[in-house]
């Protein structure tokens, strides 16, 4: 039996060591490729963004790194198991993430996909670990969860049991840390006028991340926050980099990713450059991603619905944040108009982005091997089940 184990820990080390290299050798030939090509047409606008795109890459060299230290649930799934171990051959892609060994894991689990990951975002009633299986349930290979209520500053501390629960369910589900993407709290303003406020927010900040950690996370996404009409977006703007950068300096892998909004009312996020302009601001950017809402990207202005359209936001998302950022998807249809800032979500192929907008979005392997989530209405017990299985029908 012992040997067994070993051999089975031998040959993922293996299979690690080998997708290490490929990574390595693809990184290089693309990055070869990319010097090779043309400057990008644009007004001096894009150029400055593009530059600034470059400064903000050069900074980050280490970005796959603290990604990696969450990638494994703390619970063996080799020295635990009782049966004679068995491999898993995995696909792998060279642009995916790996699991490196860290001071906070014990074991190496690669997570190395070139696949799709859909999925919902799922109640925690009755427990974190319940969340997995309505994710199971509905054939979801991602999902999202709230840490705790999402409409109250107090919360009971996270126990140890309910957090091994969740763990143990993870693993037994086969969801890597890579495919869950945690939502922040719905109060949280980190770029907030009000002191009051602003504190509390980045106390939750703190609060939600380290609550990561200990489930063995490694993403986590929220709103940037709002002016409240009281101060300039730059303020805004500085506020909350100043909140994300105090929060990474009380935790330590866990990456904050900052999701689009639609521009409704003082609302930060709707303009790919105030994205942008938080990393700027933010120290550790290898700690930085972000999320694409595509209702909220459609409210906001960004034609997605047509292959133009779509094709325009994709190139100026690159050359005002950066692909490298791309770190989850919110799929949701839209039911206001294109440029309506408004953040109404729709059932998809059902609103006025349309079914080809995501056809589009899920044949696109720029979206491969990150958490791909619904937020539509629920209209039945089945409605994600069925739209899970709408969307990957696409890729065919």
């Amino acid at each position: 039996m012992r040997r067994s184990v070993r051999l089975a820990a031998r040959a993922i080390d293996e299979i690690t060591s080998e997708a290490a290299q490929i990574s390595g050798q693809t990184s290089t030939a693309k990055l070869t490729k990319e010097e090779g090509k043309s400057p990008v047409k644009g007004t001096s606008e894009v150029q400055k963004s593009k530059a600034t795109k470059r400064a903000r890459e050069k900074s980050a060299t280490d970005h796959d790194q603290n990604e990696q230290k969450g990638s494994k649930l703390k619970r063996s799934v080799i020295t635990e198991e009782k049966a004679k171990p068995s491999i898993k051959r995995v696909k792998t892609d060279p642009d995916a993430h790996t699991a490196i060994k860290s001071d906070h894991e014990d074991i190496i689990q690669p997570f190395l996909t070139q696949e799709k990951l859909v999925g919902a975002h799922v109640s925690i009633s009755g427990g974190l670990h319940n969340a997995v299986s309505e994710a199971l349930t509905i054939g979801a290979k991602a999902f999202a969860i709230f840490l705790r209520s999402q409409r109250q500053w107090a919360a009971k501390p996270l126990e140890d049991k309910t957090a091994e629960l969740f763990k143990e369910a993870c693993a037994k589900g086969n969801f890597s840390p890579h495919s869950i993407l945690p939502h922040g709290i719905y109060l949280m303003n980190c770029g907030s006028p009000d002191e009051g406020t602003l504190s509390k927010s980045r106390s939750t900040l703190v609060d939600e991340l380290k609550r990561c950690e200990k489930l063995g996370l490694c993403l986590y996404n929220f709103h940037p926050g709002s002016t409240c009409g009281k101060i300039t977006v730059e303020e805004s703007l500085d506020k909350i980099a100043e909140s994300i950068n105090l929060a990474h300096k009380q935790t330590k892998y866990v990456i904050t990713v900052l999701e689009n909004m639609s521009c409704q009312g003082n609302t930060i996020g709707g303009k790919f450059k105030e994205l942008g302009g938080i990393i700027d601001r933010v120290q550790d950017k290898s700690r930085m991603g972000v999320c694409l809402d595509t209702c909220h990207a459609f409210a906001a202005g960004y034609d997605i619905a047509s292959e133009k359209g779509f094709t325009n936001m994709m190139d100026e998302f690159d050359t005002v944040i950066g692909l490298k950022y791309l770190r989850g998807v919110h799929l949701n249809d839209s039911k206001g108009d294109l440029g309506c800032h408004l953040d109404r979500h729709e059932n998809i192929g059902k609103g006025k982005i349309g079914v080809e907008a995501f056809r589009r979005l899920m044949r696109d392997p720029r979206f491969n091997g990150i958490p791909m989530v619904l937020e539509t209405p629920c209209v039945s017990e089945n409605t994600y089940q069925k739209e899970i299985k709408q969307l990957y029908a696409m890729i065919k």
